[in-house]
Formats: C-alpha cells, sequence, structure tokens
C-alpha cells in the first residue's frame, strides 16, 4: 500500500512512453516514490501509407511516428532523419538506418540541411504538430512532404489522478510537450503541492502562467535529462 507522505510521480504520457518512463523511475528511484500511470493521450493510427519512390528518405519526430510507419506497412532499410536518440533507437528497432539530431526541431532542421543528399524526404507526424518542418525543408531546396499519419486523442484523467493532484501530497508529474502540459491545464482541478517538470519552455508556457513557479525545466529536452529532474525534486 502506498504511503502519502511519499511522493507520487504521475504520470500521464500515451501509454507505452509513461509506462518506460515508469520502469526508469522504479529503477532509479525505488521505494523514495510511488508511481501512477494515468494517461491522457491515446495513439490511434490515422492513414495509409502512400508508395514512396524507394529513395525516399524518412523525417520524423517523435516515436510515435516510428510507430505509425511500422503499423502502416513501411520498409526497413531506408535512411530516418530522427530528432533525438529515443526516437533514433525505435527506428533501429523497426530496420531503419536512422541518423539522430539529439535535440530539437531545430537541430534536426539542421541536421538534414548539413547532410542529407537531394533524395525525396518524407516527414511522418501525428495531427497536432508545432510549425511546417516539411515546408521549411522545401524553401531550403529539398524536396520534402509530410503524412498525418496518428492522432493523439484526449483521454479524460481518472478519479485516481484528479484526487491525487488535489490532495496535500507532494505530487512530481512530468510533461513530454506543449499539447500535454495544454491538456493537463483544462483537466486537472486546483493543485496543492504539485511540481510540473517540463521538458521545454515551450510546454511550460501551455500550463497557466500562475503555475510557472512550480514548473523547472530539464536540462535537455530528453528523457534523462527529465529523469534528472525529476530526481532533483525527490532531493527537496
Amino acid at each position: 500500500m502506498s504511503d502519502n507522505a511519499t511522493p507520487l510521480i504521475l504520470l500521464t504520457r500515451p501509454r507505452v512512453q509513461a509506462e518506460r518512463f515508469a520502469d526508469a523511475c522504479r529503477a532509479e528511484f525505488g521505494a523514495r516514490a510511488d508511481i501512477m500511470v494515468a494517461p491522457l493521450l491515446r495513439i490511434v493510427i490515422l492513414e495509409a501509407l502512400p508508395e514512396l519512390d524507394p529513395r525516399t528518405d524518412l523525417i520524423f519526430t517523435s516515436e510515435n511516428g516510428v510507430r505509425a510507419y511500422s503499423a502502416m506497412g513501411g520498409a526497413a532499410g531506408r535512411t530516418a532523419y530522427c530528432v533525438g536518440d529515443r526516437t533514433a533507437e525505435a527506428a533501429r528497432n523497426s530496420g531503419l538506418e536512422a541518423l539522430s539530431a539529439a535535440g530539437t526541431v531545430a537541430e534536426l532542421r539542421a541536421l538534414i540541411v548539413g547532410t542529407a543528399p537531394g533524395r525525396p524526404l518524407i516527414h511522418i507526424h501525428g495531427k497536432s504538430v508545432r510549425g511546417d518542418l516539411a515546408g521549411d525543408l522545401t524553401k531550403a531546396g529539398f524536396r520534402a512532404t509530410s503524412l498525418t499519419a496518428y492522432d493523439q486523442q484526449e483521454l479524460p484523467m481518472n478519479d485516481a489522478a484528479s484526487e491525487a493532484i488535489a490532495s496535500p501530497r507532494h505530487i512530481i508529474l512530468p510533461l513530454f510537450s506543449p499539447r500535454s502540459a495544454a491538456i493537463l491545464a483544462r483537466q486537472m482541478p486546483p493543485p496543492k503541492n504539485t511540481v510540473f517538470t517540463c521538458i521545454s519552455e515551450a510546454t511550460r508556457a501551455a500550463l497557466p502562467v500562475e503555475l510557472h513557479p512550480c514548473a523547472p525545466i530539464s536540462d535537455a529536452p530528453n528523457g534523462k535529462a527529465m529523469l534528472t529532474a525529476v530526481a532533483r525534486q525527490l532531493c527537496t
């Protein structure tokens, strides 16, 4: 049975990513924290994959894009330009030749501009996407298109998560995207003792401004840095 004096790490990511981060937290923190997985998003595949020129290289700004590509029957062996190491790992596990920008979409754009040959490119992404990466690459002289391959459908917050946020218990709530922060802000009750650990400034900006003082930003936009940021909150 959990102890309400023990901090609770509340994970609202889609279930696959939430369970993986939960496993990392258990390995890192042991009994120092309880963990609750309460997804506010689920991934739903939207479209079939169009016929692609055999020379087409892929662009992924999330591992969900990789999963969608594989679920749609995408062929292995293509080159995949990936926003970060986790996405690149998913691409390699799907049989793709992955290159990681190890950072942000801006760094991914720079990687493609600096290293990609003149082959066609397709950005496979979700319905909710920030910016127009394919459009930016087209302006830079590349033959780039995009495909909305999946939707991140909103789920209602369950009662256990809502009650935890409304309680005086110390809650650590990692947020991995602006959209997840915005959904959380709409659904949650007024928090009493919750720290919203954000992966980026844009993610914190999606929270109400009055919550920004209790919304620290991780040192880098990746899972390892987020785990470190959660660890800091367990020490306070």
